[in-house]
């Protein structure tokens, strides 16, 4: 029966019409598909978020001086075209900026929004801290000496601080009102990882500082000076002395000796110096039955260096 009914014409018209049925639904799937795709790939996004963007703090800087602000902010980037994100990525190509406008600002403290700018078509940019706290007060410039900080300088054991100079003598120091009445002097420090154990001389920092000592911010003209510290060792120089130890041959009455050396220059600090008086060698006469050259160390106490460590030391035994 089944072979009968595809043999009429009638079934091979059925048969047609559910092929033609079954391509029709199948390009409309792909069609469809097609349309889903596109759709997902003209909606994709790309994110990047860039950390410490310099903030562009716009006021006028003849006439004011900002403190308490922040430098940087960070920046959560949107966009569609990965091109246009990767050169906003990169800080040598980048168009936007992030500004805090001052301008109509009044003095005292006050809380800024901090806007983008510039941003390319097709991106969008969100800013966290959306806003920063900064201070806005009248520019003062006052003259001040510069002090060595003494506390600043380390010695190296064994090491005296000589004298000190620094280059420049007065300085100008440039802040706010308020901060500038705070200053109570200048200072030039030693960086904290230089220990001397010989003269420096280089260009530090200078910094405005309070009466407790806190650092305040400022602008000093010129902001660096040549500073110049002259140490030297503490040296002392000490006899040696012989400490003979061993056996004495039983045909001697004695063991004369004489030292090539016999005084020893010691370094340290000046409480260990004090107490040393002499450095010992010790010398062993066991078997010396002739006159015979030694070379023995020196006994230096922990702490101390010496100018050498070891002596020449000449026996000469005596017979009964």
């Amino acid at each position: 029966m089944l072979r009968r009914f595809f043999q009429t014409k009638f079934s091979m018209v059925l048969l047609s019409l559910a092929l033609s049925f079954l391509l029709f639904l199948t390009a409309t799937s792909v069609r469809y598909s097609n349309k889903v795709n596109t759709t997902k790939e003209s909606a994709e996004t790309y994110t990047y978020t860039i950390e410490h963007v310099p903030i562009d703090i716009q006021y006028d800087n003849s006439k004011y001086f900002i403190v308490g602000y922040s430098y940087d902010a960070e920046v959560y980037l949107t966009a569609t075209n990965r091109v246009k994100l990767d050169s906003e990525i990169n800080s040598d190509t980048r168009k936007f900026k992030v500004v805090a406008d001052l301008t109509n600002v009044k003095e005292g403290t006050s809380k800024v929004e901090l806007k983008v700018r510039n941003l390319p078509s097709g991106m969008t940019a969100k800013v966290i801290p959306a806003s920063m706290s900064v201070t806005l007060g009248l520019k003062k410039t006052k003259t001040f000496n510069v002090e060595v900080d003494m506390d600043s300088i380390n010695l190296a054991q064994g090491y005296r601080l000589l004298d000190v100079d620094i280059a420049d003598k007065k300085v100008e120091v440039t802040s706010d009102e308020n901060t500038i009445d705070q200053v109570s002097r200048v200072i030039a420090k030693l960086p904290e990882d230089v220990t001397l154990s010989e003269k420096y001389s280089g260009a530090v920092t200078l910094q405005a500082v309070a009466a407790d000592g806190t650092v305040l911010p400022s602008i000093i003209e010129p902001s660096k000076s040549k500073l110049t510290v002259n140490v030297e060792a503490i040296t002392k120089t000490v006899p040696i002395k012989v400490e003979l130890s061993g056996k004495m041959e039983e045909s001697l009455s004695n063991v004369l000796y004489k030292l090539t050396e016999k005084q020893v220059t010691i370094q340290g600090s000046q409480e260990q110096l004090d107490t040393i008086n002499e450095i010992t060698t010790k010398v062993d006469i066991t078997g010396v039955n002739k006159e015979v050259i030694q070379m023995t160390s020196l006994q230096v106490p922990e702490g101390i260096t010496a100018s050498i460590s070891q002596v020449e030391v000449k026996l000469s035994p005596v017979k009964k």
